[in-house]
Parts: C-alpha cells; sequence; structure tokens
C-alpha cells in the first residue's frame, strides 16, 4: 500500500474522479479494514461456538461461516475478494429522509434466500460504501431496515393466509395489522415477540425512527396490492424461519486493530444471542468517513458511480490485475493508460468483458473455476415465448439452438449476422433495433418501439421463440420485452398469457388491410428487399418484415398508427367498442399507464432479477404509451 494513505494532508472536499486515488482506496479498505473484519467476525463466531460447546475447538458449526454479499453496485469493488454469494441491490435514494420507500422494482429475493438457504437461517454480511461522509449510507441505515421490517410482514401474511384459509386470503388492512401481530402464541415461522418490528442504528434520530415505522404497514399493503409475489408457496419455503435483523459495523480511522476486534467481538456476542429469534444481517461500510474529510489521498466511497471514473474497469478485472494497478503504477496517467490496455484486452478474450465473474476464492485454481454456461445468458419470462438476454446470448451460430427469433436492441452486430451475403438458418428471423445505450439514446427507442411491437407480435402467435437481448439484458431489452407484456399478454395473475385476440386477428395482412382502412396508399412505400433500399434500410432484411411497415410504424405518426391497428383489432375485449365504424381515439384507453408499466417490470423481474431499466428508459415507454399525457 502506498504510503500516500498512511498521512494526513489537507482536507478533500470536493469530489474526485481521481482513477488511481480510487482503486488505491478501495484496496486499502478491503485489505485492511473488510479482510480483518470479516475474519474477527468468523474468528469469534467460531470461538463463542466451541465456548458454548464446553471448550470443543474442534466443532466447527458451518452455520456461522455467513455469506459475504456485495451490495452493488459500489460494495462489489470492496468485497470481490471476500464475497462468496450473489450481489445485492438496496439503493440509497430509496432510504432518504421522507421517503422511506419499500421498492417494488428491487425485491432483493435472491438475497432473502441467501439469508434464509446459505446461512441456515441464521444471517448474512453484507458489503457495501458510503460516499456521504455518513456512518452508514442510507441504503443501509433506512432502506436495509424497511425492507427487513416490510418482508418480514409479507411472510407473516402469506404464512397466516396458508394456516386460516383463502377466505382471509385477501382481508383489507384490518387483516393485514392483525397478521403483523398474529405470530402470538402460533406455531409459524416467526418468533411471535420479535415480528413486525423496525431496528435501525443508534445514530437515527427518534423522530426519524417513528416516521419509518409508522409507514411499514402502508408499504406492506403496496407489496400485497401489486401482487409482486407470484408464487407465495414457494416465497415462504425460500423465506427465513426467523424475522431478519440488521447490525452495523462501521470503518472508523481512530480505531486500531485491538480496538475492532473488541467492537467486533461485542457485536458477535450481541448477534449470537439475537440468533434464538433473528436472522441477522451485519452491514458493513468499508469507507472511512473521517479520513475521507482530513486525508486528500484517500476517497471515501471509492466504489460509488463508476460510470464517471472506471473507464470500462469492474470490480473482477481490478482486482484480477491487482498487482499491476497498485504495486507497480506511480502516476494517474500511467494508470489510466494501463487501464485501457486491460479493458482493451479483456473486450478482445471476451465480449461479455463487463459480465462480473461468478465470485470464486482467491486461491481458486484456474481450472477450476466456474465457466459460465450459454444458458446462462439468457432468461425465459414465464410461461412466454418471449425471453431476455445479454449480446452474447444472441451470438451466432449457438443462438439458433435456442431462438427462432432475434431482436437485437444494440448498435452492434455479429460479422455472421450483419454480413449481407449472410443467410440465417431457414425459418430464422432476425431484427435489429439501432439504439444507443442509456443516456446516449435521446429518441431512438421510442422512434422503433412500434416496428419492435409488430415483429415480436407476429411471431408470438407463431409460437416462435424470441430472444430480445442488449448489451447486458438489463435495460433496453428490458423496455421492450415490458412493452409486449403490456400489450399483447394478460399477466395480472399468477401466470403470463397471450391474449386470444392476438392468434385470431394479429398479422401482416391483417395490418396492410388497415393501412387501407386508413387510406395510407402502400404502393407508394418500399415493399421489396433490393439493393438501393438497402442504403435507407439496412437493419431488417433478416426479418422478413416488409419495408413499408417499417416505414410506417416508425416515429410518433407510426407509433400513434400501430397503437390504433392493436385497439382496431382487438375492439371486441376491448371497452371502446361502442365507437361508431371501429374508429377509436388514442387518448381514450392508454395500453399501459405508469402502474401498468411498473407492474410489468416487476412480473419480468421474478424470471431475469438483474432487469434493471433506467429512469430514463422508463420515462421513455411512459412517452410511447401515454403520449396524449406528454404532447398535449
Amino acid at each position: 500500500m502506498n504510503d500516500s494513505l498512511k498521512h494526513h494532508g489537507k482536507s478533500n472536499s470536493n469530489f474526485t474522479y481521481d482513477v488511481r486515488k480510487r482503486l488505491m482506496s478501495i484496496h486499502f479498505d478491503s485489505n485492511n479494514f473488510l479482510k480483518k473484519t470479516i475474519g474477527c467476525f468468523h474468528q469469534q463466531q467460531q470461538k463463542k461456538n466451541s465456548e458454548n460447546n464446553e471448550g470443543d475447538e474442534q466443532i466447527c458449526d458451518p452455520r456461522l461461516i455467513w455469506p459475504v454479499v456485495a451490495n452493488e453496485r459500489c460494495g462489489s469493488w470492496y468485497a470481490y475478494p471476500h464475497a462468496t454469494a450473489l450481489s445485492a441491490h438496496f439503493k440509497s435514494t430509496d432510504g432518504h429522509t421522507n421517503i422511506h420507500n419499500f421498492s417494488l422494482k428491487r425485491l432483493n429475493l435472491p438475497f432473502l434466500h441467501t439469508v434464509s438457504i446459505a446461512s441456515n437461517n441464521n444471517g448474512a454480511v453484507l458489503i457495501v460504501d458510503s460516499s456521504k461522509y455518513k456512518k452508514q449510507p442510507d441504503s443501509f441505515s433506512a432502506t436495509l431496515p424497511i425492507w427487513c421490517a416490510v418482508m418480514n410482514g409479507l411472510i407473516s401474511y402469506y404464512q397466516h393466509s396458508t394456516k386460516v384459509g383463502d377466505d382471509d386470503y385477501h382481508g383489507g388492512q384490518e387483516t393485514l395489522n392483525a397478521t403483523i401481530n398474529l405470530w402470538k402464541g402460533r406455531e409459524v415461522y416467526f418468533d411471535s415477540q420479535h415480528a413486525g418490528e423496525l431496528y435501525t442504528p443508534s445514530f437515527i434520530s427518534q423522530e426519524r425512527h417513528d416516521h419509518m415505522k409508522s409507514i411499514i404497514s402502508e408499504r406492506i399493503q403496496s407489496a400485497l396490492s401489486a401482487n409482486v409475489i407470484l408464487d407465495p408457496t414457494s416465497f415462504l419455503q425460500a423465506a427465513p424461519l426467523k424475522p431478519m435483523r440488521c447490525f452495523w459495523i462501521g470503518h472508523e480511522s481512530d480505531k486500531n486493530s485491538q480496538e475492532l476486534y473488541c467492537c467486533v467481538n461485542e457485536l458477535v456476542s450481541e448477534i449470537i444471542q439475537a440468533q434464538a429469534s433473528y436472522s441477522c444481517i451485519v452491514c458493513i461500510n468499508c469507507s472511512d468517513s473521517k479520513r475521507g474529510k482530513t486525508d486528500s489521498d484517500y476517497v471515501s466511497g471509492a466504489g460509488d458511480d463508476e460510470e464517471s471514473w472506471a473507464m470500462g474497469l469492474t470490480a473482477s478485472l481490478f482486482w484480477e490485475n491487482l498487482n499491476d494497478l497498485i504495486f507497480k503504477i506511480k502516476s494517474e496517467e500511467e494508470m489510466q493508460q494501463a487501464i485501457k490496455r486491460i479493458v482493451a484486452k479483456a473486450k478482445g478474450q471476451n465480449e461479455e468483458w463487463f459480465r462480473e465473474r461468478e465470485y470464486q476464492p482467491s486461491n481458486c485454481p484456474s481450472h477450476l473455476e466456474m465457466k459460465p454456461c450459454f444458458t446462462s445468458y439468457f432468461d425465459k419470462i414465464g410461461e412466454s415465448s418471449l425471453y431476455i438476454g445479454s449480446r452474447r446470448a444472441g451470438r451466432p451460430p449457438e443462438c439458433w439452438e435456442y431462438f427462432d427469433a432475434i431482436v437485437n436492441v444494440t448498435t452492434m452486430e455479429y460479422d455472421e449476422i450483419s454480413n449481407a451475403n449472410g443467410h440465417l438458418p431457414e425459418g430464422k428471423l432476425y431484427l435489429q433495433l439501432p439504439v444507443k445505450e442509456g443516456k446516449r439514446d435521446r429518441v431512438e427507442l421510442e422512434n422503433w418501439m412500434a416496428v419492435a411491437m409488430l415483429f415480436v407480435g407476429i411471431n408470438l402467435v407463431k409460437n416462435k421463440r424470441i430472444l430480445i437481448h442488449c448489451a447486458q439484458g438489463m435495460d433496453r431489452s428490458v423496455a421492450v420485452a415490458i412493452s409486449s407484456l403490456c400489450i399483447y399478454f394478460n399477466f395480472h395473475g399468477q401466470g403470463i398469457n397471450l391474449h386470444e385476440w392476438c392468434y385470431e386477428k394479429l398479422s401482416y395482412q391483417s395490418f396492410g388491410d388497415y393501412m387501407l382502412e386508413e387510406g395510407i396508399n402502400i404502393q407508394e412505400l418500399p415493399t421489396s428487399h433490393n439493393r438501393d433500399e438497402e442504403v435507407n434500410f439496412p437493419f431488417y432484411l433478416k426479418s422478413q418484415m416488409p419495408l413499408s411497415f417499417v416505414v410506417l410504424c416508425k416515429g410518433k405518426e407510426g407509433r400513434d398508427l400501430f397503437l390504433r391497428y392493436i385497439k382496431y383489432i382487438s375492439r371486441d375485449l376491448r371497452c371502446d367498442v361502442d365507437k361508431p365504424e371501429g374508429k377509436f381515439d388514442r387518448f381514450d384507453e392508454f395500453f399501459a399507464t405508469k402502474e401498468t408499466l411498473r407492474m410489468a417490470l416487476i412480473k419480468i423481474q421474478q424470471y431475469r432479477p438483474k432487469a434493471c431499466p433506467t429512469r430514463s428508459t422508463m420515462q421513455k415507454l411512459n412517452r410511447f404509451f401515454m403520449s396524449g399525457v406528454y404532447e398535449k
């Protein structure tokens, strides 16, 4: 470790983007604080366990070696060498004062399963950092305690409903309040004395604690109303046997190793006592809030906001190249050049270089490391024939073994597909939507969405297996899948079922017929795939989608035309059937509202937990479906 992190300099109040300082700070905190803390924590657990077994030091209870989980995304930078389980995603914004939200988009069900199964219901260790000079970030001090209380309430509710019968399953607020306190004297999962309680760190004010506690019942009711738990039985089977409760460890530079040992020892003693009644979650903030205020060479919350400084470097690439990046480089310029070389090499070796490696022990031989299989690159969405995946899922020739049609929502194409002289296997279809990633895209996702929807709809009714992919299968592809659910599926119950009218009336022929009713002269539009038209429409030559329909569906006018067409062919099943002569006003009824878009996302996340479209992407979906609100 560079000596520059061992002295105190002038205050560094500005938010720094110095890559070298950030990586050195991450390494320092991970190696000098987190490693010691986790080691001390496990050591004290084993010591207490041997004391409870009459001093027999040979007894090792595996339940005390808890899974170590990174809270995305900054936590992975610190936790990578120590992590033993998949990551979680608790956002600080959900826990900000006067917000105190239970996110229906980020249910963290895999983490719930980790707490329950991987640790035999005793608990887990969760890792994060904080850039706000706080003892704990809001993600740990507020978001996580609220999540625990709400999840405890949901488990209680479903447990009660399975015991007292379906008649009480949707008993309203009164029944909900009763079930939160119904564990007393009942043989259910949770200890009756502690169910429904909210635990926050000591530095949280009583006023804020009381406000958070007052909204727990409302947050539980919102989750129940949104039907976020698709399969209550499976949910209960994967749930902890005891209520979840948080404990906190912070990084403070004024504590030496002995003081840290004593602090952790006291916490372990408290946790071991609590294990009789709780599944414990130990929250470790790796950043030193005090050092961050005084040491100009130290960056508090160094792993935060990686898009602004990491230059494509990921946590796994950092730790795999630790020796070169930390111990050999002496300047910021050298660091940036080294990162460029590392990222370029990773891209050349693996197109999914950004995909974090599965957590492996630091001493795991390379020939024993787990390699991702092809099916790990995508997820099937319920009973539908829709799949969401990363770019790797769409790579030929493997992709054609699993899919009949592919929607590529990126600006990149594989040579085997983009080659004008190449041919797809018989019966296979391919559509590219040239949409840039994230905020770099302004309007293209909206402009091409109707094109995608027509293509997806036509192939759904033909029972084709459809892959929708972007770079990581988290944002753009999820937006297309959300739109598909809102237009073509009934997904508000337990399943995902295609509407009957799709089978009966959705086709290229019916779309062309509707264009004639609209007075559109299709003959004046391009209709064939000749070389002259390839200049303007290079992306759709292998979709078997008439170029005239691509022209008609693109942009705002194309969106309106497409949505009118869908309303027209589904009129027998919609409320606007009484409109004269089949004419419909697109402002009368939206195929999706903010609420239904959110519900569709929740449904998708049940099958693809990493689906996490950005706020900007969700706003584009709002505009696509509710254009009357945004454009009047």
